[in-house]
């Protein structure tokens, strides 16, 4: 079109544009976004957080991190940890409406279903505006896992592949959840879900390994002085296992049947032994020269088979001083899967059945914590549902030590946050039936909105006293030392953090903070009308260190971020 901007286009030359976009082939989801009042609300109000001071579960004994249950929208709820959490979280894990049209899935507060000819639109606009928030959450080795059946599994591999990339898809995961299968279905019976699995990065991802089952273990028979073990061919199978495939892993190892010896020299009573392929072809070991050396005394044995020297790797059942842990697969099988399980850990917990519908079993969360995170890792559910994620986190904090945090993001839908997830959580910490408690710290927050302003500046000085809380869950600091009307300052840790919403007595503030008797780090947060956040006319001669940043400045630049694009793609 000769440069021309689409402005200066005719009418025709319009039309012509327009019928060369339709002959063009496309490949990848495309879809018809649909608004949603949740995010065009955000246009005139923005969502902060408040805590509900009477759901504080508090253990002092406890030195691990404070869990969090925020009640809300998971649209708000995501742009608040956008603010608190970017970067910060291990393991995503949700369970978001399957859509299939049995009034599991609401859009603008009406039902979707089954004759929706907008049905899968409608999916899609939701999800990708959740899951575009969750990405900026994932630290650089984070991993999110989303369950899902064939009602959106292919249109949600797509959707990932497009905010996360195709080139960091770790797994579609079949869980087996009902292995009679369902007796309703028409033509097959339907025995699993899906779990999809991506990574944030996955050049820097990891996927450890899940507990040995009771058969896998039983194969360790053999044991020494050291541990159990099992013995493998220190002959490399398979793929490469050929001499020319790692010629630098093809060499003698010598052997002494009397002495159980080994060496990579010749000597008298040795017998010499080559890695050799069924065929008869030379192969190769597992090992170079220098591990051999290194192994050799305690980690090899030998013997004939067949009349032909083999040597052995002990496989042992300890490694670092840890149990074993074996290779996740993509077909999960297991009782501990089936959705009966998950219903009955429910009941179980609350003394009820009934209260929600299909919970997802806390032994099948375990397992996914178990793969996605370290046991000091964060952890997030924005579709917590029944509080499922919460309690495997505390449970499996209980069995290895780990001290695990959990962020729990549901709605109040039919009474679900503060009849379901919230009792659960205080029953799991406390204690149910024969059941001991779990020793936990959990603050419970509610979604709530500051309107905005004719003016930039009257919304700053509105905004910056609602964002107090918020700024508690970015730093953890939740234990109050000083409580003024317009200076607070909290303790976690690792410091100490300071809120000012009046610069003009910041002096004043400054000198009561000296006064505590610590030397800790001071995370500030000072109001101010420009994202000018350092604090100059602060005197050199401080015992604290201080790191300054402007509110609301920095919840401001976020929103901005996500608000102004409305959703949208």
């Amino acid at each position: 079109m000769n440069k021309k901007t689409l402005n200066e286009c005719s009418r025709e030359e319009l039309l012509e544009i327009i019928r060369s976009l339709k002959k063009q082939k496309k490949f990848g989801l495309v879809w018809e976004d649909k608004p949603e009042k949740v995010a065009a609300e955000c246009r005139k109000k923005l969502p902060v957080v408040k805590e509900d001071a009477g759901k504080v579960i508090s253990n002092a004994d406890v030195t691990g991190p404070t869990n969090l249950i925020i009640e809300g929208d998971n649209y708000h709820t995501l742009s608040v940890l956008n603010y608190t959490h970017t970067g910060k979280i291990d393991v995503i894990y949700i369970d978001p409406p399957y859509n299939t049209g049995n009034k599991d899935f609401t859009y603008n507060d009406r039902y979707v279903d089954k004759e929706d000819s907008f049905k899968h639109s409608k999916w899609l606009s939701f999800m990708y505006k959740r899951l575009l928030l969750a990405k900026s959450l994932l630290s650089e080795k984070g991993i999110i896992f989303i369950s899902i059946d064939d009602h959106e599994q292919a249109n949600l591999k797509l959707l990932c592949d497009e905010i996360f990339g195709e080139e960091n898809k770790l797994a579609t995961i079949a869980i087996v959840n009902n292995l009679k299968g369902r007796s309703d279905d028409e033509f097959f019976a339907t025995a699993h879900e899906t779990l999809m699995v991506y990574a944030r990065d996955v050049r820097e991802a990891k996927i450890l390994g899940l507990p040995m089952s009771e058969s896998s273990s039983k194969e360790y028979k053999k044991f020494d002085s050291i541990s159990r073990y099992k013995e493998v061919s220190l002959q490399k199978t398979g793929k490469n296992s050929r001499r020319i495939d790692r010629p630098k892993m093809y060499y003698p190892i010598y052997y002494n049947p009397k002495t159980t010896d080994f060496s990579l020299e010749m000597r008298d009573g040795y017998v010499e032994i080559f890695p050799a392929l069924i065929n008869g072809n030379e192969g190769c070991w597992r090992w170079g020269k220098k591990t051999f050396f290194k192994n050799k005394d305690t980690e090899l044995v030998a013997r004939q088979v067949n009349g032909i020297w083999r040597i052995y790797v002990k496989m042992r059942d300890i490694v670092d001083g840890e149990k074993r842990t074996t290779r996740p697969k993509t077909i999960w099988i297991d009782s501990k899967y089936d959705t009966g399980a998950g219903g009955k850990a429910l009941k179980s917990t609350l003394g009820k059945s009934g209260l929600f519908s299909s919970p997802k079993p806390p032994e099948y969360l375990k397992d996914i914590i178990r793969i996605g995170a370290r046991n000091n890792g964060v952890i997030l559910d924005f579709f917590a549902g029944s509080g499922t994620t919460g309690q495997a986190v505390l449970e499996l904090n209980n069995e290895d030590g780990g001290h695990r945090q959990f962020i729990l993001c549901t709605n109040n839908e039919n009474g679900i946050a503060e009849k379901v997830t919230y009792p659960r959580i205080k029953a799991v910490v406390e204690g149910y039936g024969n059941t001991e408690g779990i020793p936990a710290n959990v603050r419970y927050f509610k979604t709530d909105f500051v309107e905005k302003d004719e003016t930039l500046d009257k919304l700053r000085r509105k905004l910056s006293p609602a964002c107090e809380d918020m700024i508690r869950i970015r730093e953890g600091a939740f234990d109050k030392v000083i409580d003024e009307d317009k200076f607070k300052v909290y303790r976690n840790s690792r410091g100490l953090t300071a809120v000012i919403f009046d610069r003009f007595e910041l002096a004043d503030y400054i000198a009561q903070i000296e006064e505590l008797e610590t030397d800790t780090p001071v995370h500030l947060y000072a109001f101010s009308y420009t994202n000018y956040g350092r604090l100059d006319e602060l005197s050199d001669n401080l015992r604290h260190t201080y790191e300054s940043q402007p509110i609301p400045e920095g919840v401001l630049e976020i929103y901005k971020r996500i608000f102004n694009k409305g959703g949208k793609r």
